[in-house]
């Protein structure tokens, strides 16, 4: 199958809802990612609904109906019944109009095919009902997909007829037999998608109407503001068929439980029914079936916020509002094939053997039976069920929500006990929570059981009650002579959890030591200050006793200079 589902891996966060939600288990997930599976894919949407984080999206083909239109093709558009609902304007026909705008050739209304089925679903049911044999409606491709990929044996059940949109699209070739024409559908649903790729020569593209308002909205185009057009072909009986019981009503099959019928919708609901009739519990004649819940007006792809309820409102409201003049001709319904065969198909899952199967659900802690909570977290309904996903590649063993939990408790606690820092947890009364082996160690000399005892039974609690009422966090060095002990303190509150946390580093030994070598410093810097005052004392009186001997020597000098010059001029005398 083509990928039709594509995933975000930047906004796709780790949580799993689309593994809940999808009712066939086709998520798989891989380094926390999610990815679809497409060989088990049934494209009910559902994962697409449920994203928190708008991750996943469907592949699109709205730029190749815009290219037939710029091409100039002729793009008659084949509008599903749930139009009627779909969108958030005064009325549906504002739909039409904005489609006209976009230069739509013709719009005609997918009932006109879903008429010319019912004719045959009326005749198979006639025939079956003798025979005693159930028939399946096959209008809903996601129902189809769901039999032959999760129910096989279900497959000779389903009515062999094609679909609406196909009847409807074979009905719009014959009429425009050339290269020209181009039909493209438009409804709310993904799973048309795929069976596009199946007959291909009937329709060319299929768009969906969040996609067609969307690029209202992006082209600016005042919808409310255009003149009310409607399609150039509808149908009178075929309108209904987008609500629970539409088919059979169409058919003019009589829906009471007395005739061996049953109308149903919703895939969980459908799901329950096709386990009890391959059970064999179960044997009506005819089965209608729609993925979406109240039918198709509860696709993915409806562009409004409606419920349900309101929209089968809506549409009731609007389906006799206008019928066209112009009407299909028996001869565009005539020489047309509507039969279709159906084959199931092998997804090849490997299954895990029991051993197999214990070793896995072993690797989150569960080795008996009563381990396997069943609590859903993962998205699985049972442990089993992810075990054997995490043996097909579909699933990992940290999904399981409870053994990470536990498993992260136990790292936490493994580092609380460990820890050579001091660790007290007291709650808002100052009532002892934790206190971890260190804390015990140091703090509690008698042995008491700490738990629920107040703090100032082990130390003074002030700092605690003061980080408390203030709401911010305490760092301080703080000693306890008592205990003989100096800390450096980190307390915190944590108001969300009705606690307060503080964290202390025994620095006894550290401040000791560096108390030591302040105290050699300061010893240190004593004596070299007694030796410079000694030193200076000792210059001060060299230098005194040199000033002296220099005077001495200078007068002696000038003395001898003196009476050299008196010898000397004596001898010039002579």
């Amino acid at each position: 199958m083509k990928e039709t589902i594509m995933i975000s891996d930047a906004r796709c966060k780790d949580c799993y809802r689309c593994v809940r939600y999808c009712p066939v288990k086709a998520i798989g997930i891989r380094d926390g990612q999610a990815r679809v599976v497409d060989d088990k894919c049934i494209l009910c949407g559902n994962c697409v609904k449920t994203c928190p984080q708008n991750a996943k999206s469907a592949h699109s083909q709205f730029d190749q109906f815009l290219n037939f239109l710029k091409e100039g093709k002729r793009v008659v558009v084949s509008i599903a019944p749930s139009y009627l609902a779909a969108t958030p304007y005064s009325s549906p026909w504002k739909l039409v109009a904005g489609l006209k705008y976009l230069g739509v050739f013709r719009i005609e209304e997918t009932a006109v095919g879903a008429e010319l089925i019912s004719d045959y679903y009326k005749d198979i049911y006639k025939e079956n009902e003798q025979k005693h044999v159930p028939v399946i409606s096959s209008c809903c491709p996601t129902i189809v997909d769901g039999i032959k990929k999760y129910y096989p044996t279900l497959t000779r059940y389903l009515a062999k007829v094609i679909s609406p949109m196909i009847a409807h699209g074979k009905m719009i070739k014959n009429r425009y037999d050339d290269e020209h024409t181009r039909v493209v559908f438009l409804g709310p649903c993904y799973s048309k998608m795929d069976e596009l790729e199946e007959t291909k020569d009937s329709v060319d593209a299929v768009i969906n109407f969040k996609e067609v308002t969307n690029y209202f909205k992006h082209i600016g185009l005042d919808i409310e503001g255009l003149k009310p057009a409607y399609p150039d072909i509808t149908s009178k009986r075929g309108r209904v068929y987008p609500l629970e019981g539409g088919v059979m009503h169409v058919s003019g099959i009589n829906q009471t439980i007395k005739h061996g019928v049953v109308s149903l919708s919703g895939l969980d609901e459908c799901m329950d029914l096709f386990k009890d009739l391959q059970n064999g519990l179960l044997t009506p004649h005819f089965i209608e079936s729609l993925a979406c819940k109240g039918g198709c007006v509860g696709g993915p792809e409806m562009a409004n916020d409606l419920g349900v309820s309101v929209r089968r409102e809506r549409l009731c409201r609007f389906m006799d509002e206008y019928h066209s003049s112009e009407q299909v001709s028996k001869e565009e319904k005539q020489g047309i094939d509507l039969s279709r065969e159906h084959q199931p198909i092998d997804l090849k899952m490997n299954m895990p053997s029991h051993e197999k199967l214990k070793e896995i659900l072993a690797l989150t802690g569960k080795h008996q039976e009563l381990d396997e909570t069943n609590c859903g977290g993962c998205g699985y309904s049972s442990c089993r069920e992810k075990a054997i996903a995490v043996y097909q590649g579909l699933a990992e063993v940290d999904m399981c929500i409870p053994y990470m939990r536990e498993k992260a408790e136990s790292l936490s606690n493994a580092v609380v006990e460990c820890t050579d820092n001091i660790i007290i947890i007291v709650d808002e009364q100052l009532r002892i929570q934790e206190f971890n082996p260190a804390a015990n160690q140091l703090f509690n000399q008698n042995k008491l059981n700490p738990k629920g005892e107040h703090l100032s039974r082990f130390i003074e609690s002030s700092d605690f009650r003061k980080v408390w009422e203030s709401g911010k966090t305490l760092k301080q060095y703080k000693e306890y002579p008592h205990y003989d002990l100096i800390t450096k303190q980190r307390i915190y509150p944590l108001k969300d959890y009705g606690v307060i946390i503080g964290i202390f580093i025994n620095v006894t030994k550290e401040e000791r030591k560096k108390h030591e070598i302040n105290e050699m410093k300061h010893e240190a810097l004593n004596r070299a200050s007694s030796v410079i005052r000694e030193q200076m004392r000792v210059a001060q009186e060299i230098a005194g006793l040199l000033g002296e001997s220099t005077a001495e020597t200078k007068a002696t000098l000038l003395e001898l200079i003196e009476i050299m010059r008196k010898k000397e001029s004596t001898t010039y005398d002579d």
